[in-house]
């Protein structure tokens, strides 16, 4: 998508076989012992992560495997910048799993594949991150002065 597309209509091509019930879900292919994916995320909107304890959600039993960043080698690289625009000096994209900081309510820290996504969701409940809260602005023209915190430093 590139920025050209703002405020304009987006021709969609999928939508005539969903609505006639032609389309295929996710849920509509059959996989023999499929695995689940949960994923553990920041509940604070900008802060650095302290520690990460994945042990008691790896020997649970179900659990398949838990990653954090450090787990996932050559995947843990910026995403692609997916709209750039010139007016954007510093670009940045998130990686696949928090790396040092969080700069989002919701941004993925851990993931966790296990025989099914009670399992996988169980086992998020059993890691402990440790989060140090960082300052956060929620007013624009506050986030927008001189002095005030940035979420990438």
């Amino acid at each position: 998508m590139a920025t050209r597309t703002f405020g304009e209509a987006v021709l969609r091509n999928e939508d005539n076989r969903l609505i006639r019930g032609d389309g295929n879900y996710l849920d509509d292919v059959q996989v023999e012992h499929p695995l689940h994916a949960a994923f553990v995320r920041s509940p604070v909107a900008h802060g650095r992560v302290v520690s990460i304890d994945v042990t008691a959600a790896r020997q649970h039993p179900g659990v398949v495997a838990v990653y954090t960043c450090d787990d996932i080698g050559h995947l843990d690289q910026d995403l692609p910048l997916l709209i750039p625009h010139p007016h954007m000096q510093h670009p940045r994209t998130q990686r696949p799993l928090a790396r040092g900081d969080v700069f989002h309510v919701g941004q993925a820290v851990v993931m966790v594949v296990a025989e099914s996504r009670y399992i996988a969701e169980d086992a998020c409940e059993l890691i402990e991150v440790e989060y140090e809260p960082l300052p956060v602005v929620v007013d624009l023209e506050e986030a927008a002065s001189d002095g005030s915190p940035l979420v990438h430093g």
